[in-house]
């Protein structure tokens, strides 16, 4: 009976691997069943048709909202694209929340260093509200209670661990293997830390998921281009890549141009470099905001 707590060493390092074995389970469950059932609610509040950047974020995200939205004003002519893939300012500053944050942005800036400006923007969390409102999320309160239990389980075994280590050093009992399970104990922790401090992009709940499909549906159907079904508007370059991403911009060689590398979330990667015609109205360097651009530019021991 001279084991501290009543429990020997080696039972101890046993009963705290099958502890630490036990708490990774629990977090992976209790994480995967509240997730689950986040992207199950089907229960859409009343409230405006989405519009197209709504839809670009059930899509794809922030990043895809920002796509389209440089799709719109370089549709527009309100931005341009240079032979280096670089975007710039080349008309009047657009009246729409996302689209002026975009278009703040773009001096001389690739796609991918606007989406990183444009992700954090007042609009853009605005625009995630929105969908938020209307129930077209996964609930991102349920994700971080269910992250913050699962670090307040690995910092209890961490705890325990660490009171046990102290108690065996103090006694001059081994404590080579606990030193391991505590320090395995501290980097589970630490994980269990930084992933509830990370939102990561928001996942469309149940009820988003069918009016992104009832979107694609009607943009593949009869009605012409830029008409309305169900509110949002079907054609144009900013819906088009809303829905299908940059693959899907009606001008290959733009879609090229602004396509991020493959390292950028939401990229679809494009090495192939763009070169402007001597005979067009581009320079070396940029493009005039005439039409003329819009397809000439692109390319040991016991536990205490």
């Amino acid at each position: 009976m001279d084991d501290p707590w009543g429990i020997s060493g080696p039972d101890f390092v046993v009963f705290y691997i099958g502890l630490l074995v036990a708490v990774l389970l629990v977090r992976v469950v209790v994480t995967g069943v509240v997730a689950s059932r986040a992207l199950r609610a089907n229960t859409e509040r009343p409230g405006p048709p989405p519009t197209v950047y709504q839809l670009a974020f059930l899509a794809g995200g922030p990043d895809r909202a920002a796509d389209a939205a440089i799709a719109a004003l370089v549709e527009r002519g309100q931005v341009r694209v240079n032979s280096y893939k670089q975007i710039s300012q080349a008309g009047a500053r657009p009246a729409e929340p996302l689209e002026q944050a975009v278009f703040d942005a773009a001096q001389l800036k690739t796609t991918s260093t606007i989406r990183a400006y444009v992700r954090g923007s007042a609009a853009m969390r605005a625009l995630e509200d929105g969908l938020d409102q209307r129930g077209l999320l996964a609930s991102a309160a349920a994700k971080r209670q269910s992250r913050t239990f699962g670090l307040f389980l690995q910092l209890a075994v961490l705890v325990l661990g660490v009171v046990r280590l102290v108690n065996g050093l103090s006694l001059g009992r081994p404590v080579g293997i606990l030193v391991f399970l505590v320090l395995v104990a501290a980097v589970l922790t630490i994980i269990a830390a930084v992933r509830r401090s990370k939102t990561g992009a928001r996942q469309p709940s149940a009820a988003g998921h069918r009016v992104l499909g009832q979107a694609r549906s009607a943009s593949s159907g009869p009605l012409p281009a830029g008409m309305l079904a169900g509110g949002v508007l079907l054609g144009g370059a900013a819906a088009a890549v809303a829905l299908g991403g940059w693959a899907m911009y009606p001008d290959e060689e733009l879609s090229a141009a602004l396509t991020p590398p493959v390292t950028s979330f939401g990229g679809g990667g494009s090495s192939g470099g763009s070169s402007c015609s001597s005979g067009s109205s581009c320079s070396s360097s940029s493009c005039s905001s005439g039409s003329s651009c819009g397809s000439s530019c692109g390319g040991g021991g016991c536990g205490g």
